[in-house]
């Protein structure tokens, strides 16, 4: 096993530092409220991002999970469901190409999801009652 340098060290301890100085100034003056709260949580992540560049220098390849979102059926038609929150997601992303599919508002009210999804550039066809949720179909 090789010994780490000073220099080595030097490093890590300015790369931690600057690390936390970045979150504290994400947070704000919420940090002052609860220190030891935040300080806790950076330290976690801070151990898990060098767990993880330590598996990459490892050369372990971790394949991503492939993202696989439910079909249902509406009307005769197979048509993907996606939370309402997956679908901004994937939109803000600039990868959702689904032109028919439908939205499960996961709560929101039905008012909201159907102005957001239209700013989207996509139109409310229907709503369905289903399994307990509220499915609403979209169409561009």
């Amino acid at each position: 096993m090789s010994e780490i340098s000073d220099e080595e060290i030097a490093d890590v301890l300015r790369r931690k530092t600057a690390f936390f100085d970045e979150r504290r100034r994400a947070v704000g003056t919420e940090y002052y409220s609860n220190r030891d709260f935040w300080e806790r949580m950076w330290e976690t992540e801070w151990n898990m991002l060098n767990e993880r560049l330590e598996k990459r220098e490892q050369n372990i390849h971790i394949e991503p999970l492939p993202i696989e979102f439910p079909k249902i059926t509406v009307d005769g038609e197979e048509l993907t469901l996606y939370s309402f929150d997956d679908f901004i997601l994937l939109h803000n992303q600039g990868i959702f190409r689904e032109t028919d599919f439908v939205i499960d508002k996961r709560g929101r009210w039905a008012k909201n999801v159907i102005q957001e999804m239209e700013t989207y550039g996509y139109a409310h066809q229907k709503t369905i009652t289903r399994d307990k949720l509220l499915v609403m179909k979209w169409m561009r």
